[in-house]
Order: C-alpha cells, then structure tokens, then sequence
C-alpha cells in the first residue's frame, strides 16, 4: 500500500451555539401576584432582556447590550442572567447609567380572567422608578471591539447607538431583528427600517404601520394582533403587496399573558436567522411560515405561567419542545399540569433600596 494513500482524518468539530448581540431594554422586573400569601419575586426582565435570555434557554450565545447603573437592582438583574448563562460582557456599570425597576401586578376580574399591568412609579413615595438609558453613542467602537460576529442584531429602541451597532453588524453578515415599541416618524426611525432584515411589532402599540408604509419596507414585517394571532409580509425584493395572517394557538386558561410576545420573538429568531443574514435569504415562505408558528406557540404556552419567562423556570428545553409540538398537532385547547416553578421568591422588602 502506497503510505502516500493515507486516510484522511476525520475531525468530529463540535458545532458552535449561534450567537445574538441585542440592545435596548434591559430591566429588573418587580412581579407581584394578587395573592399576599404569594411572596414578590424578581426576574432580568425588558423586552431585549427577555428575548436575550430566553435565546440562552434555547442554547444560544446571547449578549446583552446595557448601561446600567451601580446599585443593589443590577446585582440582581446580573444574577439572574448569569442563572441563565447569558454572557454580560457587553453590559456596563456606572454611576451615570441606569438600571429600570418595572413592577408588574398579576389579577383577576370578576370573570377570573388574567390582568397584567405595569407600574413606573415607586408605590412607597409616588417617585418615578429608574427608566432607560441608551448606551453612548461614544461606547460603540470599545463594545465592537470586544464583541463577537453575531448571526443575530436584536434592538427595540431607537438610539443613534443602536443603529450604529445595527449598521456594523450587518455589514459583517447578521440578520438585524428590529422591534420597535412606538412609532415615530423621524429620520432615526427611518435608518432603523432601512437596515432592518425583520420588523416586528405589536397592533396594540403601533396600529397605522400598514397605512404609512403600504408598500413593503423591510423583508419580513410581522404585526402581532393579540389573541388575534398575526399577520406578515415578506419578500426579499420588497415585493410583497399582501399581508398574511396566521390564527393564534388555543390554551385552555391564561394564568398570565406578560411576555408572550418576547417568546414569540426569540422562538422566530431562533429558527430563522440561526444562519446570519446569508442563511436568512435563503429562506422561502414556507419556512417563514413555519418560524413564525413555532414562535407563536412559544408564546402560548408562557401563558400557563406567571411573569415573562416562566416557561424556563418549570421546564427544560426538551420538555418545551415537546409541548411545542403537542400544541401544534391538537384539535382542541391545551391543557396543562403546570409544574412548580424553580424559582426564588423574595419576601417584602422596600423597593427604595434598589436603587
């Protein structure tokens, strides 16, 4: 045998996790049952901070760009990411940042129907609680530096530093995911939807999309209507004249809707940019249709549970992936056993000491 006829070796490379860099809304969330037997307990929450952790638990690389501020909030917002595995690099502490204290109140009407609402204002001395704060736009050129490439650029605030990082990303290959809480008809809001792959946004917040922009601006722009599902567009061209809906899954009871649309986000994003922007125009309207049911059903099944991700905290990714799929084949409402949720309530303490 010819010892220059050598086989060749054979590496078994382990396949790394995609990565998502996002930026905006990363807040310490205060939830609150209305059952005073039911201690209060704290999550990373903000609509980046969710979509970021819950790509974690979905075996992501996830790295939240924040500026916060100094104090006892952030140890516990950090805390709990790192619970998660989300990477902080990204995430700064200074005196002059900010870390927002959202608390939300989880009720029932009369009907024993679900109420979830937003409090911003201390309730022990009527203060405004901490807000968000951008990062600088001076910040960008140190956090690109000790970024990675990610497959995904996440925001959901219009900042100049947002789109400058938005810009940079995609120039190396991400697929940029813009979720915008309002609407402003500006010169910002314009580059964002410029640079922006998907677009997605809710009808309760922002209800004239379709009338201001009747042509397509982005490849894929999707309108999330509640209990009502969604409705898209998409076309790579820019093409698309038509909106498509796709109908909700049905549950048999909501113990709280909060952060079913932060699932829904991390869930299309998951499967559609796990390629980078190169992947993403390879996909069809099939494929499109399919992430955007996978990410719905996400969505619904956080609703058996309280706060915005308390799918992760009672069940592993396996056994959510199977849900997933019960969910997509049943004729009629899921029902659910919930199983106890793995985390740490905090009895009553003074809010004011956060911050």
């Amino acid at each position: 045998m010819n010892s220059n006829n050598k086989k060749k070796k054979t590496t078994n490379k382990k396949k790394e996790n995609p990565i998502c860099i996002g930026a905006g809304l990363v807040a310490l969330d205060i939830v609150i049952n209305g059952d005073p037997k039911i201690p209060l307990k704290l999550f990373a929450g903000g609509s980046c901070g969710n979509v970021l952790t819950i790509l974690s638990f979905l075996k992501w690389n996830a790295f939240p760009v924040a500026r916060l501020k100094s104090n006892d909030a952030s140890k516990k917002l950090l805390a709990d990411l790192t619970d998660w595995n989300v990477n902080t690099l990204l995430i700064t502490k200074s005196p002059d940042g900010s870390t927002p204290i959202i608390i939300q109140r989880i009720k029932r009407d009369k009907n024993g129907n679900s109420i979830h609402t937003f409090q911003f204002r201390n309730p022990e001395n009527g203060d405004w609680l901490p807000l968000y704060k951008p990062v600088l736009r001076t910040e960008v050129d140190s956090l690109i530096k000790k970024s990675p490439i990610p497959s995904v650029f996440y925001f959901d605030r219009v900042n100049r530093s947002s789109i400058d990082l938005a810009k940079y990303y995609k120039g190396k290959g991400a697929v940029i995911f813009f979720e915008p809480s309002s609407m402003s008809e500006n010169k910002q809001f314009e580059e964002c939807l410029n640079v922006a792959d998907i677009i997605k946004f809710s009808n309760e917040r922002i209800n004239n999309y379709a009338d201001l922009f009747p042509d397509q601006r982005v490849p894929l722009e999707i309108e999330t209507l509640g209990k009502e599902g969604l409705r898209y567009r998409f076309s790579h061209q820019l093409k698309s004249k038509n909106w498509i809906n796709l109908t909700s899954y049905k549950i048999s009871y909501v113990v709280d809707a909060a952060g079913s649309g932060d699932w829904f986000s991390a869930g299309v994003i998951s499967k559609i940019a796990m390629n980078g922007l190169k992947g993403f125009k390879n996909r069809n309207e099939v494929f499109v249709s399919k992430s955007l049911k996978y990410g719905q059903a996400l969505g619904a099944l956080n609703c058996f549970f309280e706060g915005a991700r308390g799918l992760m905290y009672a069940l592993t990714k396996e056994q959510v992936g199977s849900l997933v799929r019960k969910l997509q084949r049943s004729k009629t409402p899921l029902t659910l056993i919930n199983k106890k949720e793995d985390f740490k309530p905090i009895e009553k303490f003074s809010i004011g000491s956060l911050y």
